[in-house]
């Protein structure tokens, strides 16, 4: 069985050609772990076993995922969505649609059965690094049994002393949005039952490994009348997720949103159980009143006073800047002390929130007036959607796969608190074989942006766990990456921001090449010593 080793860094594909059996050459501080693939010319036949056996020191942990292959049926456009047009953007993708990449990180952790999928045999090897794992140079191997064939691969892991802060003390947030409904009908489990209570705490437990540290919680329900009108709020299904997410450690929850305008240009805000209904009417602020009332009574009753924010609007924009300031003043009047966290694209509703998470563009389109709104003390974030498409980073498939890190950097670099992502774990019926998820209209999002995870039912209906993407794993290091920064900018930041701008200054001006970034990373850690 011959391999080769490949960087965490770079996309490897079913037709990528073995050239090298080379040495996995890592490089990490401690409490936190570092990755890389392999890619053998084992062809995976039914029944196929793999053990592995590591002599790496004391404070590590190897632990294997079989890498299979995500099929991407369109190309990212250049403007908006997908496109089969490939000259148009051919300088900015990676492939030409349609291709496969491996991409599922199936955990072997509970099965060392391998899956078929015909193809060659590949696997996503993370070597977790312990808070007093040994400093300095480790020459080790990894032994892989494979069916009949075995193969030793060599490994070289430094250590730095630097020790990344668990997620408790973590100085970078981030939140990845779980929809509720749709966990349900993907596992098909029925919803607060308890198997789906199960799922539930599985897909927690990737999001906080992942270093996701906020949760958005489901909103309140209306209940209605005979006749129709909303006479109350059913809090049952966010307090059910709530107490679940705090018991496993989240640092926040925040409640789910309550409007959002029908056309993005227009001045008014509109209810989201009533799409008819503005915010700033009568009726609105009647239903608006009971609902925060409400939620805050849950708050209130369930302990989490000093957990919870608030989420209102997903992405006010100028138009409708005013009408979002008058929703955020009816949620202060009922939920005294609450802070205010959503997604904007607008610098017009200062005082209105508390948690300001931009979207790149905007952010950079913006920038002068965002920076000026970080020296008052403003709290800014980053976050990423199917919007803008082409070059600007984005954690989508037909990207340099450096891109869904590169974030997190940037994130250190324009001092944003934290980053937000609406795509984890949504899927087209097809999962992994259609990767560009459809909405209305048969428009799809670029391959990719609405995930982060698969499905663990779509490959065996008996596991209900989330699958890493490797896009997802990549958002983890980018994490962790930040931390690194973080505590070398507490001694000369200059260096830090000099690090990162060798290998990107903005989110359209990057190297994309797993080269650069990770000659940069070894710079960083040796910064730290």
């Amino acid at each position: 069985m011959t391999y080769q080793i490949f960087s965490a860094n770079e996309w490897i594909y079913p037709d990528t050609e073995i050239k090298e059996q080379n040495k996995a050459i890592l490089h990490s501080a401690r409490n936190m772990d570092t990755c890389f693939q392999l890619l053998t010319d084992h062809v995976t036949a039914l029944g196929d076993r793999v053990r592995l056996i590591s002599d790496l020191p004391t404070g590590t942990t190897v632990r294997l995922e079989q890498l299979l292959p995500a099929h991407v049926g369109e190309n990212s456009a250049a403007t908006t969505m997908t496109t089969t047009d490939y000259e148009r953007v051919k300088h900015f993708v990676t492939r030409r649609a349609p291709f496969d990449v491996y991409e599922v990180c199936r955990p072997l952790d509970k099965s060392d059965t391998l899956t078929c999928d015909g193809g060659r045999t590949a696997f996503w090897v993370r070597i977790n690094v312990t808070a007093d794992a040994p400093v300095g140079l480790h020459e080790g191997t990894i032994t892989l049994t494979v069916g009949a064939e075995t193969q030793t691969v060599p490994v070289s892991l430094t250590v730095y002393h630097t020790t990344v802060p668990s997620l408790p003390d973590a100085n970078f947030h981030m939140v990845n949005w779980i929809y509720y409904d749709r966990l349900a009908e993907q596992n098909r489990v029925g919803q607060y039952s308890e198997d789906y209570e199960t799922v539930l705490r599985a897909y927690l437990e990737n999001e906080l490994d992942m270093r996701n540290d906020y949760l958005m919680i489901p909103s309140g329900t209306p209940v209605r009348d005979e006749s129709g009108r909303v006479v109350d709020f059913d809090f049952s299904g966010a307090e059910f997720v709530g107490r679940i997410a705090l018991d496993m450690g989240f640092k926040y929850i925040m409640g789910g949103f309550v409007a959002r305008f029908n056309v993005w240009d227009e001045p008014e805000q509109y209810l989201l159980w009533d799409r008819e209904i503005g915010v700033t009417t009568q009726e609105g602020y009647r239903q608006l009143k009971c609902y925060f009332t409400r939620a805050w009574e849950s708050v209130c009753r369930c302990g989490w006073k000093e957990h919870y924010m608030q989420c209102l609007v997903d992405e006010p924009q100028f138009p409708n800047s005013l009408s979002y300031r008058a929703l955020s003043g009816i949620a202060r009047s009922r939920m005294p002390g609450v802070k205010i966290h959503d997604p904007v694209e607008t610098t017009e509703i200062g005082g209105a929130i508390d948690v300001w998470a931009v979207k790149q563009a905007v952010y950079e389109k913006y920038l002068d007036t965002y920076r000026a709104l970080q020296e008052q003390g403003e709290e800014i974030w980053l976050y990423t959607c199917g919007f803008p498409a082409g070059k600007t980073m984005n954690r989508i498939l037909d990207l340099p796969l450096t891109v869904s890190r590169l974030p997190m950097w940037l994130c250190y670099l324009y001092d944003a608190k934290g980053f937000l992502h609406w795509g984890y774990h949504l899927h087209n019926p097809e999962g992994p074989r259609e990767t560009c998820y459809r909405i209305e209209g048969g428009r799809a999002y670029p391959p990719g942006n609405s995930f982060c995870v698969y499905n663990g039912y779509d490959f065996n209906p008996n596991d209900k766990r989330p699958y890493y993407a490797v896009r997802g794993h990549l958002q983890r290091l980018g994490a962790y990456d930040y931390e690194l920064f973080y505590l070398l900018g507490q001694r000369d930041r200059k260096l830090a921001c000099d690090i990162i701008r060798s290998v990107c200054t903005s989110f359209d001006d990057y190297d994309p090449t797993a080269e650069a970034l990770d000659c940069a990373r070894v710079q960083l850690l040796k910064a730290l010593g």
